[in-house]
């Protein structure tokens, strides 16, 4: 079912079989990202929270949330003095990571599928990509006629056809929710979640599937909704399919390798060469060595094509892993201003879009490292697996996160079910599993519905936690 073609052909698969959605990109028939979507706390959800600590050496602000950890709320993100006690209205605008809590603005901007709505400042902004002037004159006619309480509306290119019904309509829906953080800010009196923003994973899907590229869905709820997502936009659904099959569709297309490459120290190059990757708490560490790229080509233009396809995969791998923070390269030593300038535009023309946003790059040291930083957005990939995906342990003795563990069940009793259906008299499971059983009420019906009925699940401390065994009727 891959989709097949010329350059920049993208094929988005959704895994939606167990208690997680897992999400992959394929830009020409390499799998470039992964997602993992859990729940929990989203990007550019609006709280109402509670000024705990006023942190004048840091300039930032603690503020207590509903549902997650405190998060911190940069003073110059905010309009006004603050103090504790202070009940004020807060969006995320970087989820936490490892020990750090959310980060905060209190610069509210809510996002819609045509418009994003901001409470003040007065603007009206059109994209460039919206040329006819009658249209941008009749648009910004109609958003200004909304927008009377001094709000700002960012129009999307997406709702340039839209009439002027739907634009009314969105706008009132945001403004909307903005008018509910208000009279919940007025009448507050614990931390509370006023909205609840789109996933990361929902807005990669909600963007590619609009418009039109092709989407492969296993999980017959998932593409259900999807669909009517689709046909709700008055857009054509051709490109979004189900999956088929006996196999799940990340191991029928090649993702699951994918994921296991994502967990490798070591990564072999095209051509020769390989690269080592060590991520740790304070940065990323790169290797680039020759060991094994032709032998008998010269050795300056060897090193020169193997730091290039380092280069290349070390930006792929940055993206793939979703690592950040500060990266560190150590490439074969490269003698002479022109090879370093190759090296380092093909870092920038990898990170093209990311660039002097998401991307600083530091360059050449004069040790002849080479850093850049990016930076982060949620945990990285190693992390949603593995316990101590950045501890010291050997990589095969990394243990599996109880989450990870839990679902790879799901998916792997899932696929014993497609190829060999029966029902279960009992599933023994290790016990930080059964006990997730136990308390999840998503897990248990996912468990139901694979069965036909939910079978008898009981303890076994010899298996591993993404372990299990079937006892069949």
């Amino acid at each position: 079912m891959r989709a097949q073609g010329g350059d920049g052909e993208r094929l988005l698969l959704i895994d939606a079989v167990a208690d997680e959605r897992r999400v992959a990109l394929l830009e020409n028939d390499r799998v470039s990202r992964i997602w993992f979507d859990r729940g929990g706390p989203r990007r550019f959800d609006i709280h109402i929270g509670r000024i705990s600590r006023v942190m004048p050496e840091m300039a930032a602000a603690m503020v207590m949330l509903d549902g997650c950890d405190d998060g911190l709320l940069p003073l110059d993100r905010v309009d006004g003095p603050l103090h504790e006690g202070q009940w004020v209205i807060v969006q995320v605008s970087r989820l936490g990571f490892d020990d750090k809590g959310p980060k905060l603005t209190g610069r509210i901007a809510i996002e819609g599928s045509g418009m994003i709505f901001r409470p003040s400042g007065g603007i009206i902004d059109i994209p460039r990509k919206i040329s006819d002037p009658e249209i941008r004159d009749h648009l910004a006619h109609t958003l200004k006629g909304m927008a009377q309480q001094g709000e700002s509306i960012t129009l999307r290119t997406s709702a340039a056809g839209w009439d002027d019904d739907a634009l009314r309509g969105e706008f009132s829906r945001l403004a909307g929710i903005w008018q509910k953080a208000l009279a919940a800010q007025k009448n507050a009196s614990r931390p509370i979640r006023v909205f609840q923003a789109l996933s990361d994973v929902d807005q990669v899907i909600e963007r590619h599937v609009l418009a039109g590229e092709a989407c492969i869905v296993d999980g017959m709820s998932e593409y259900i909704r999807l669909r009517g997502l689709v046909r709700a936009h008055g857009a054509p659904d051709d490109a979004l399919k189900p999956h088929k099959g006996d196999s799940l569709l990340f191991e029928a297309e090649g993702v699951e390798a994918a994921l296991d490459e994502a967990q490798a120290t070591r990564v072999v190059l095209p051509g020769g060469g390989w690269i080592s990757i060590e991520v740790t708490t304070a940065l990323c560490a790169i290797d680039v060595n020759a060991g094994g790229a032709q032998a008998g080509q010269n050795a300056v233009r060897r090193n020169q094509d193997v730091n290039l396809a380092a280069a290349a995969e070390i930006v792929h791998q940055i993206k793939l892993r979703n690592i950040g923070g500060l990266v560190v390269i150590d490439p074969i030593r490269m003698p002479g201003r022109a090879v370093r300038d190759s090296f380092e535009a093909a870092i920038k023309q990898g990170f093209a879009a990311e660039i002097g946003g998401a991307v600083q790059v530091g360059g050449f040291t004069r040790l002849g490292l080479y850093e850049f930083s990016r930076q982060r957005s949620g945990a990285d990939l190693a992390s949603l697996i593995f316990d101590d995906a950045k501890g010291d342990s050997p990589e095969n003795m990394r243990r599996w996160g109880r989450e990870a563990a839990g679902n790879a069940v799901l998916r792997g009793i899932a696929t014993e079910m497609r190829q060999r259906p029966m029902g279960a008299k009992r599933v023994r499971l290790h016990p930080d599993i059964l006990e997730l059983c136990g308390n999840r009420e998503n897990f248990r019906r996912i468990l139901g519905e694979i069965f036909g009925r939910a079978p008898q699940c009981v303890a076994d401390m010899a298996l591993a936690r993404h372990e299990y065994v079937i006892e069949r009727d």
